[in-house]
C-alpha cells in the first residue's frame, strides 16, 4: 500500500501523525510525508519526506488571512478562535501547497491520503486523483469543522468527506468525533535525554516548554517562571529557552536550561510541566499523568488550557501571571495529581497506533503491503 501523509509546514502539526506514518512504514508499506520547512527537516532522517510548502511566515499568514476580518482576528488573538478564523489563516498556507502536492501525488500514486485538519489541500488533491482520505486530528478541537471551513475557502465547496477520522482527544477532556487513537509522542531520531532526566528527582522537578513557533524574542512565560523560581522548592528545567536566558549567568540556583530533548522520555522523571498550551505539550503531559500549567494564548491554546483545567488535571494561567503559588500547587495538590493520573490511564486504554493501522487496512480492503 502507498500512503501519503500531509501536514502544514509546522512541527506541531506533523509530529502527531508521525507514529502512524512510521507504523505503516515499518510494516513494509510505501510511505511518503509531504510538508515543509522545519517540519520536513526534523523528520527527514526518519522517513521519506518531501517539501511541498513554500515558505510563508506565521505572522504573514495571520496578517494576510485575518487582515480583512477584524472580528475573527480578535477572537483568534484572544484564544477564542473558531474554525472560520483558523481557516482564513491556514488558507494562506494551503493555497501554494496545492500545485506541488498535486505533482507529488501524481508521481507517488498513493492508495490513501492521511492529512491533518489544517492541511485540507490534501483533500483537494486526493479528490483529483480519486483516492480516499483519512483525517488525522492532532489536537483537542474538532478537525472536521476546520477542514470544512478551509475547503470552502480553498475551492468554494466541500470535497468528499474523509473516509475515516481519527481523534486523539481523551473523552473525559473533550469529545471529538472519530475513531479514538491513543496519543503517541514522537521525537526525531537522536533527540537526546539529558543526564538530569535519567533518574527520579530527589525533590520535585518542573519542566518548562515553550512553543516551537516562537523565535528568539522575549517570552512572558519564561520571565514569570524565573521570577517565581527562587520561592519554589523544586528543580526547574527550561527546554529550548530563548538565547538571552540560555546565556544568562544569573539564573536562580534551582533553574537550568537544556536544548531539544525527547520530551516524552524525560517526563516520567518530572513532577509537573509548565507549557504554552500547544496541543503537543498538553497531550504529552496528560499521557505522562503529571499536572500541568498551560497558558491560554492565541489560536486553540486557550481552549486547550481551559479544557485541562476544567478536567481538574492542571491549571490555566496567563503567561505573565504565573506565581510561586501556582508552581507550588502543581507539585503538591493531591486532586490535580489524581486527575492527571486518571487521564493518563484513559489515554493508555485507547486503541494503539498498531491497532488503528490494522483497522485502516481492513477498512480499505488491504490485506498486505
Amino acid at each position: 500500500m502507498r500512503i501519503l501523509f500531509t501536514a502544514t509546514p509546522l512541527i506541531g502539526h506533523l509530529f502527531p501523525m508521525m507514529p502512524l506514518a512510521r507504523c505503516f512504514r515499518d510494516r513494509g508499506h510505501d510511505v511518503l510525508v509531504a510538508s515543509g520547512g522545519a517540519a520536513v527537516a526534523a523528520v527527514a532522517d526518519d522517513i521519506d519526506a518531501v517539501d511541498i510548502a513554500p515558505g510563508i511566515g506565521n505572522v504573514r499568514a495571520v496578517a494576510q488571512g485575518l487582515g480583512l476580518h477584524p472580528v475573527l482576528a480578535v477572537r483568534s488573538m484572544t484564544g477564542r478562535a473558531d474554525p472560520r478564523g483558523g481557516a482564513h489563516v491556514f488558507a494562506v498556507t494551503n493555497k501554494p501547497m496545492i500545485a506541488p502536492l498535486t505533482r507529488t501525488a501524481e508521481r507517488f500514486q498513493p492508495d490513501l491520503v492521511v492529512h491533518e485538519p489544517f492541511a485540507a489541500a490534501a483533500a483537494i488533491v486526493a479528490a483529483r486523483i480519486g483516492v480516499p482520505t483519512v483525517l488525522h486530528n492532532i489536537a483537542l478541537d474538532n478537525g472536521t469543522l476546520i477542514r470544512r471551513e478551509l475547503l470552502r475557502l480553498l475551492c468554494g465547496r466541500d470535497e468528499p468527506a474523509a473516509a475515516t477520522t481519527l481523534s486523539l482527544a481523551p473523552p473525559s477532556i473533550v469529545s471529538v468525533p472519530g475513531w479514538p487513537l491513543r496519543y503517541t509522542p514522537y521525537a526525531p531520531s537522536g533527540a537526546p535525554v539529558p543526564p538530569e532526566f535519567h533518574d527520579p528527582p530527589v525533590r520535585p522537578r518542573i519542566v518548562v516548554t515553550r512553543s516551537t513557533m516562537l523565535g528568539d524574542g522575549p517570552d512572558a512565560m519564561l520571565r514569570a517562571v524565573l521570577r517565581a523560581a527562587p520561592q519554589v522548592d523544586a528543580d526547574i528545567v527550561i527546554v529550548r529557552p530563548n538565547r538571552a536566558i540560555a546565556r544568562s549567568a544569573r539564573l536562580p540556583r534551582n533553574v537550568h536550561t537544556v536544548g531539544w530533548i525527547a520530551l516524552h522520555r524525560a517526563l516520567p522523571t518530572c513532577t509537573a510541566m509548565v507549557n504554552h498550551g500547544g496541543a503537543g505539550s498538553v497531550l504529552a503531559a496528560l499521557r505522562a499523568g503529571i499536572p500541568q500549567l498551560a497558558t491560554p494564548a492565541p489560536g486553540d491554546r486557550r481552549w486547550n488550557a481551559e479544557s485541562v483545567e476544567n478536567r481538574g488535571a492542571g491549571l490555566s494561567v496567563p503567561a505573565s501571571k504565573i506565581t510561586a503559588a501556582h508552581l507550588d500547587t502543581l507539585i503538591t495538590d493531591a486532586d490535580l495529581i489524581r486527575s492527571a493520573r486518571a487521564v493518563a490511564a484513559e489515554i493508555a486504554a485507547m486503541p494503539t497506533v498498531e491497532d488503528t493501522a490494522d483497522r485502516l487496512l481492513a477498512a480499505h480492503d488491504v490485506t498486505r503491503a
